[in-house]
């Protein structure tokens, strides 16, 4: 998993395959603010979807990881913190579904960052990742997960 900026990213792009760097820059130069929550494409490669919840406490999220997709977590509005474990110390719940890029996993939640507007996470396969997470108090999130096909 990685955390920062999405301009610090950007700044350092040279540190990341050809198909992150692309993702970072559609990221950067695509205005989501009149777009609907919900899927949207771009090409054969890349997805996004328009996500929209309120943060909840980690007993109500859930982990989750990707074997086809990267998932890159760009916040636009709100905080949530969003856990992290590798996923060989989670216990699946659900068997990967291929049809939804995702197996799911229960376990305790023992590290998370806090992401706000501009904030930026990479999951890969290898990360567990529990989104939605209460930070100081619950509020509305609004961000975008790009996915993208390894």
């Amino acid at each position: 998993m990685i955390v920062d900026t999405l301009e610090h990213l950007l700044e350092n792009e040279h540190a990341f395959g050809e198909k992150i760097q692309r993702g970072l820059k559609f990221l950067k130069n695509t205005d989501f603010s009149g777009l609907a929550a919900g899927r949207h494409d771009v090409d054969d490669e890349m997805f996004y979807f328009i996500n929209e919840y309120e943060t909840k406490e980690a007993a109500e999220c859930f982990w989750e990881a990707h074997r086809v997709n990267l998932d890159l977590h760009y916040i636009l509005e709100g905080t949530e913190r969003i856990g992290y474990a590798a996923i060989e110390r989670l216990d699946v719940r659900d068997e990967y579904s291929a049809e939804k890029d995702a197996v799911f996993f229960t376990g305790e939640l023992q590290s998370a960052v806090a992401a706000s507007p501009g904030d930026l996470v990479i999951c890969y396969p290898q990360d567990g990742h529990m989104t939605g997470i209460v930070a100081a108090q619950k509020e509305a999130v609004r961000k975008v997960v790009l996915k993208i096909k390894l």
